[in-house]
């Protein structure tokens, strides 16, 4: 933790000693001891927040703090405390984002001054429906350079787990590779691609399944259902067929599994280039939000229009088998 030696808490006036048990308020970082922070119920600058204020100690207070030599050199992750360099995006430790609200930064300006973060009340990043928590790897700086986009773009283009996206970026960006597993891609196919608003790969993959595993079904379906319209298929032959298109859409699986990221991050530099040429520095992150992050709303209805589409076509296949049985128990 920071050293707050000599700085004085705000509400009891007293200086901070060595082993005083302090937190820090994680939105304008100014230091308290324990007891006075309960005691006010919150940070005696609450209604500032919304300003932008942010704590400074006092002239000659805190030498790291007020300008001098070594200022700004770290600050505290506020979700597990570990150390981490001022000018990072995300903790070292545990991935999250070293400031309340994630990283928002504004195209060509310079990095965020940062203040202290939260040894009191915690801010956990937000968690991404369709990705496992992932622990950063390495330093990470706004101004690094991730395949022609600085990372401070796609911080603010990325949306939900960019911390995850992020650091995948970097090993691509540093070794050549494309590879990169994604779970949620290999798992929900076509949904995945959805959510993150890539619609060219979302609507081939949708047609992929359709043709690859949709339809076999529903021929087996047909099949059971004793429809006259595969009355003559050969039933042998049929399953064989079926083995190998089994096969091909896992293959296809996989391959969504392993380049969703790197095409989710090709697709997101020629987005940002559009969105940087036709917006200026101070309307550019929200332009870069609102051209990425993700879209629960395209999710929902894909996800939707195609069960439903397959549940009536299923229904009509099944409906002969379904209706022998009534047909008996009438008689």
């Amino acid at each position: 933790m920071a050293d707050y030696t000599g700085c004085k808490c705000p509400v009891c006036q007293q200086p901070f000693a060595e082993g005083d048990d302090l937190v820090v308020c994680p939105e304008c970082g100014t230091p308290y001891h324990r007891a006075c922070y309960q005691k006010n119920a919150g940070c005696l600058f609450a209604d500032r927040h919304g300003a932008g204020f942010e704590w400074k100690p006092a002239p000659g207070e805190m030498p790291g703090r007020d300008g001098g030599p070594g200022a700004g050199a770290e600050i505290p992750c506020p979700a597990c405390g570990a150390m981490n360099s001022a000018g990072g995006l995300f903790c070292e430790s545990c991935g999250a984002p070293l400031r309340a609200g994630g990283p928002r930064y504004a195209p060509g300006g310079p990095a965020p001054s940062y203040g202290p973060a939260s040894y009191g009340p915690q801010t956990a990043p937000r968690p991404d429906p369709f990705q496992s928590p992932q622990a950063a790897m390495g330093q990470l700086h706004p101004e690094d350079d991730l395949g022609g986009v600085k990372a401070r773009d796609w911080a603010a283009f990325l949306g939900p787990n960019a911390g995850y996206y992020l650091m995948n970026f970097k090993r691509m960006a540093v070794t050549g590779q494309k590879l990169a597993v994604s779970f949620s891609a290999f798992f929900f196919g076509p949904f995945y691609f959805f959510y993150r608003k890539m619609w060219l790969p979302a609507a081939v993959f949708l047609a992929t399944d359709v043709l690859f595993a949709y339809i076999p079904q529903l021929i087996q379906f047909m099949v059971l259902g004793g429809s006259p319209l595969v009355a003559g298929l050969d039933l042998d032959l049929f399953s064989q067929v079926l083995n190998v298109l089994r096969v091909v859409n896992l293959a296809i699986q996989f391959l969504e599994g392993l380049l969703a990221v790197y095409w989710y991050r090709r697709i997101g530099e020629q987005r940002i280039a559009r969105v940087l040429q036709s917006c200026d520095s101070a309307t550019a992150p929200a332009a870069l939000a609102r051209a990425g992050g993700v879209s629960l709303t395209a999710l929902v209805v894909s996800l939707s229009v195609v069960l439903g589409i397959y549940f009536v076509l299923s229904f009509t296949a099944l409906a002969p088998l379904m209706a022998t049985p009534l047909a008996g128990m009438a008689v």
